[in-house]
Parts: C-alpha cells; structure tokens; sequence
C-alpha cells in the first residue's frame, strides 16, 4: 500500500477523532490589565463548549477584593469582565481556576499587561488550573509563553493540520514534502508577521472560509487525482499560495492575545517559532504513522491495488466532508 493511502487513512482518522469545529475549540482565556498601581481589569472569556452551569471561576489572591463583576456576550463565547484591586500586585501570587460541575478539559490561557507595558503570557495544559504569576517577568517568561502559545494554536487546529496532511499526501516522496512543507512554512511565516505586525490587514471571516476552501481543494485532488493537476505537478505552487491564507489565520488568534509593547520581536519570534514546532511534530508523527503501518501491511500480504484506489477516495472525502461543513459554517460570520 502506498504512503498516499496510509495518509488518506490518517485524514479520515484525524475527522473521526476530532470535533468538527476545528479552531472553534479555544481555550479558556483570561486577559489582565493593570490600569494603575494594584487596580486591574479582567476578562475571562469562555468558549461556546463551556455550558452556563459549568461555568468556570477565578479565584484571585488573597488580598485582592473585586469591585464589579459583568457578565456579557462576546464574539465566539461568554466573557465575564472583573475590576479588583490587589495591594501587594499580582506579581508572585497565584491565580486559580475552578468549574462548576467538570473540568471540560479546555486549556487555560493568561495574559497580564503591567503598567510598564510588560506583557506575560502563560498556557496553562487541561490538567493544569493554577497559575503562578512571576513577581519580575523577564525575556524568558515572553519567550516561553509565546512558544506555548503557538505550539498549543497548532494542536488545536484540526483545520491546519488536515491541510498539512493533504499537502503530505500530494506530495508523494520525501524530496517533494520538504520542498511543499517549507514553501508552506515560508508563505505562512511572511503573512503572519505582517498581520501581527498591522502592516496589512484583512477581515477574519472570509479567511477562516477561505481556509476550509483551501483544504476542499485539496479533497477534490487527492480523490480524484489527475496526473496533470495544478497540485499534482506543482505541489510547492499550491504550499506556498496557500501557506499566505494560513498565515493570516494564524494572526487572528495571535491578535487575540496581543503582542507585548517591549519585547515585540520576541513574542511574534516565539510565537512563530512554537507553530513551525507544533507543525514538525505533527509530521514526524504522521511519518511514524507510515512506517508502523507498511511494516504491518508487509507482514499481512494483503492485495493492495484496488484497496489503495478505495482508500485514496475515502481519505479525500476525509478531508472534504468537514472542510465543506467548516466553509458553509464561517459564512455565517460574514
């Protein structure tokens, strides 16, 4: 069996496996502003998965108090906004989640503007609901929180990774998926600076749609390959086209978070940096994947040449039937 239908399994598994929103799967962040000295404003917003009667909550330090508390709408979710004042700061004091009846294991992600314009960003993993703030945030505490930022975008972001893995699958050998995957990774890598960047920018709902249009395009070609198609002859032309959508899409959720005023570089660096890792490890995964199973299909001696016709088509509608769902489904947000 080729590699092109072991990856065609692999699709139709991630679609099993995984909730057919794709990056609709947030996680559960909380955005801090220092306003003045020891008083900060702070907004927990939910996403659409988290249920009115598990709704999570904060538990600040001892010594801060909340003065107003609002609960409202927000765009993909609920927010609830908090204004407390802490005397000591929040600086080396620890911050707790907790839920109402489970723990729906969602990420945690906190953000803390400091008067100084010092902006630490930490992802906390499901299992993990309290946060150690660091009393004097330095480079590291930038860099380590962008990384995690980025890497946990990937994973979450079964849209990204079905469109890695229909590149995989066009590409065919090994020379071609390093020449796609990094003309991919260079297109991407240029939008995202430059939408983090505001040097250009562009409305998020018709990317998101245009996205699951990408990986459409690539369904129709992988189920029904032709051997003169645009990505069948020019894989790297299609990786790299695309790679400038994806780009931007990674920035939308880059500008959700926000970039910190004094270390600019290095947060839009780390957080690049943690998506071409995610990226990475998701393939080496995938190529694991095709080893353990041409080692198991070589020792079974099945006949492959119509199974591998029948898998190539259902490993194509693998990635189209949720990629259409996903187009029909951001036109809503227009």
């Amino acid at each position: 069996m080729s590699g092109r239908v072991l990856l065609g399994v692999l699709a139709t598994g991630l679609l099993i496996a995984a909730p057919a929103r794709a990056h609709d799967a947030r996680p559960l962040s909380v955005n801090i502003i220092e306003q003045s000295p020891g008083l900060y404003a702070a907004t927990m917003k939910m996403p659409p998965t988290v249920t009115a009667d598990n709704r999570p909550k904060v538990t600040w330090p001892a010594d801060c108090t909340v003065a107003n508390d609002k609960l409202g709408r927000a765009v993909g979710g609920t927010a609830e906004t908090q204004v407390l004042r802490c005397k000591t700061g929040l600086g080396g004091q620890q911050i707790t989640i907790s839920y109402g009846v489970y723990n729906p294991s969602l990420a945690t992600l906190f953000r803390l503007k400091q008067l100084s314009g010092k902006v630490v960003t930490r992802v906390l993993p499901p299992d993990q609901l309290v946060w150690n703030v660091p009393k004097r945030p330095g480079l590291w505490d930038v860099a380590t929180g962008y990384l995690r930022l980025g890497v946990g975008h990937i994973w979450s972001g079964i849209d990204h990774l079905l469109f890695v893995t229909g590149l995989l699958i066009l590409a065919g050998t090994v020379r071609r998926v390093l020449i796609t995957i990094t003309g991919f990774t260079i297109a991407h890598s240029i939008t995202l600076s430059l939408s983090a960047l505001n040097l250009v920018q562009v409305p998020v709902a018709p990317v998101e749609a245009a996205i699951a249009l990408s990986i459409l395009f690539l369904a129709r070609e992988i189920a029904r390959p032709h051997p003169n198609g645009i990505a069948e002859r020019y894989p790297i032309l299609v990786a790299s086209s695309f790679g400038l959508l994806h780009g931007f899409g990674f920035a939308a959720a880059l500008h959700e978070v926000g970039l910190p005023t004094n270390e600019l570089a290095v947060g839009l660096l780390c957080f690049n940096l943690g998506v071409e890792i995610g990226q990475i490890s998701f393939i080496a995964c995938v190529v694991m994947a095709l080893y353990l199973g041409r080692k198991a299909i070589m020792l079974t001696r099945m006949p492959t040449i119509r199974l591998s016709h029948r898998l190539g088509v259902i490993g194509g509608y693998g990635l189209g039937i949720p990629a259409a769902f996903w187009f029909f489904q951001r036109l809503g947000a227009f």
